[in-house]
């Protein structure tokens, strides 16, 4: 049973106001690079219109992301919290491996650029204690994706929480997809091409590696500069 990721997100467009974005998009069978690039960077539907705007980290932040976890609430499982623990220096590893320019830093401080927070509540539960005014109250899948971003479309701040229930076996494939989510790829994939091929399934938490098309997608959304 899929324990669907929840992508939210708050725009400083203007003082007082956010977006929540839609969790996933429908497509049918393998999608073209553009068209995959746009569904989950700008939740647009094949062949159709962004519905959500580009955002990313600054170019000066992206080569240094810091990423920590934060102390995990009394009553976590010991084990999964460990094998997070773990879970969180290959994804970072994956990532960093594709290439982009983009260089994610483990912080020990536990708060960083992006937090993740492993919360004491059980799929369908809401959470508390983020200390992230929007994602407490909202109800949990296996993993929810929070981000902020200013006036010109840079993410300033980046809340990942993970669920005490998530199964050991589903625990990286949960982690690596909110992690890559974190960096502005905030929608998934509903397609049943894509269910054991990229970490954006929506119907699929069995993903453990990046895909070409999910490698292809953080190397559009960072590109490497050229020169000439």
């Amino acid at each position: 049973m899929r324990r669907a990721t929840i992508a939210l997100t708050l725009g400083l467009l203007m003082a007082g106001t956010g977006t929540v974005a839609q969790d996933y998009v429908v497509s049918e069978g393998r999608l073209s690079d553009t068209d995959f690039y746009n569904l989950v960077s700008c939740g647009a539907p094949p062949g159709k219109p962004c519905r959500d705007p580009h955002i990313r980290w600054a170019p000066e932040q992206a080569r240094a992301l810091a990423v920590g976890i934060h102390p995990p609430d009394s009553g976590y499982p010991e084990r999964l919290w460990r094998q997070l623990d773990h879970g969180l220096d290959l994804a970072i590893g994956a990532l960093n491996a594709v290439g982009a320019a983009l260089h994610i830093v483990r912080t020990d401080a536990g708060d960083g650029d992006i937090t993740l927070h492993l919360v004491n509540a059980r799929e369908g539960e809401a959470i508390y204690g983020t200390g992230n005014d929007e994602m407490d109250g909202v109800i949990i899948g296996a993993g929810l994706v929070h981000v902020r971003w200013n006036g010109d479309m840079a993410i300033t701040q980046g809340t990942i929480a993970l669920a005490a229930d998530i199964p050991l076996s589903d625990a990286y494939p949960v982690l690596l997809e909110e992690l890559t989510q974190s960096l502005g790829l905030l929608t998934d994939i509903k397609n049943p091409y894509y269910e054991d091929l990229s970490v954006f399934s929506e119907d699929s938490n069995s993903v453990t590696k990046l895909a070409p098309q999910d490698r292809m997608a953080l190397l559009r959304h960072y590109p490497v500069a050229t020169t000439q």
